[in-house]
């Protein structure tokens, strides 16, 4: 009986992901991965990669209208871009809280995904939503609600596929229990503003993400968390680490170069 358990304990496969936004990559070095999170138009062929136990979800924005798509021209027809402050340089933003965008999502955006084969999706640029309304609460009072409200539809229509959120710490506590992953970008490493560089984020800033994370997973059982940071491939020894680290936390980690082009394997030894 001790020898079965002693195999059972350590026998355990440590679950792997990986997240890539190319669609020349090799099916072969992607069939290790437990989890693969793809570009929704350009991604290698599904089919290959399904094969019972891997899950495939397809990226979606839910706070950014992306002017490189092919749905631009609609979300803006629709109305349903703002316009935020100076201070932001990114893609138009979605004003959440316009009904359109609810049932553009739920009727057209997430649907159009699954028809691909995809188990579901990975939802991201939450962040920038709350970003909007904090810096202006007046103008924007009521964004964080509705995309709150909107992540609730999305498991009430599709109850059964797999849903990942990116970041959005704010109101993971309200949706935890409607996702069943969460996407911890950029909690140990970050991009340098002016170098465009990666750089360690502070300590007492990953220790607060810990802490608040660890949190999560204690109120949500069912949430897994998984981070994602990057730091140059070729820099072995601290990739190593960082997998290390965020492993120690009960986090299921990947490690990548920042254009996540291509994917970059964990390094066994140093």
């Amino acid at each position: 009986m001790l020898v079965a358990l002693y195999m059972a304990l350590f026998s355990k496969k440590t679950e792997i992901w990986a997240v890539v936004y190319a669609q020349n990559i090799p099916v072969e070095s992607l069939l290790s991965y437990d989890l693969l999170v793809f570009d929704r138009e350009a991604h290698p062929p599904l089919a290959l990669l399904k094969d019972g136990h891997r899950i495939v979800l397809g990226y979606m924005s839910m706070g950014e209208a992306e002017i490189s798509r092919q749905n631009y021209e609609v979300v803006k027809a629709l109305g349903m871009t703002v316009e935020p402050r100076q201070d932001w340089k990114g893609n138009p933003l979605i004003d959440v809280r316009k009904p359109e965008w609810s049932q553009y999502v739920l009727n057209t955006l997430i649907p159009d995904i699954l028809k691909q084969g995809f188990d579901g999706v990975m939802i991201d640029t939450v962040d920038s939503i709350i970003w909007l309304e904090q810096k202006d609460p007046v103008r924007y009072a009521g964004l964080q609600r509705a995309t709150i409200g909107l992540i609730k539809e999305i498991r009430a229509k599709f109850p059964k596929i797999y849903i990942m959120m990116n970041r959005g710490f704010d109101v993971l506590p309200y949706v935890g229990s409607d996702i069943d992953m969460l996407l911890a970008e950029s909690t140990y490493t970050d991009r340098n503003v002016s170098t465009h560089q990666p750089e360690m984020v502070p300590m007492a800033i990953h220790d607060h993400y810990v802490t608040q994370l660890q949190a999560m997973q204690q109120r949500f059982r069912q949430l897994k968390i998984y981070t994602l940071d990057y730091w140059p491939p070729n820099d072995v020894v601290a990739v190593k680490a960082i997998y290390d680290q965020q492993r120690s936390y009960g986090f299921i980690p990947y490690v990548s170069a920042m254009e996540l082009q291509e994917i970059v394997t964990e390094p066994k030894q140093y």
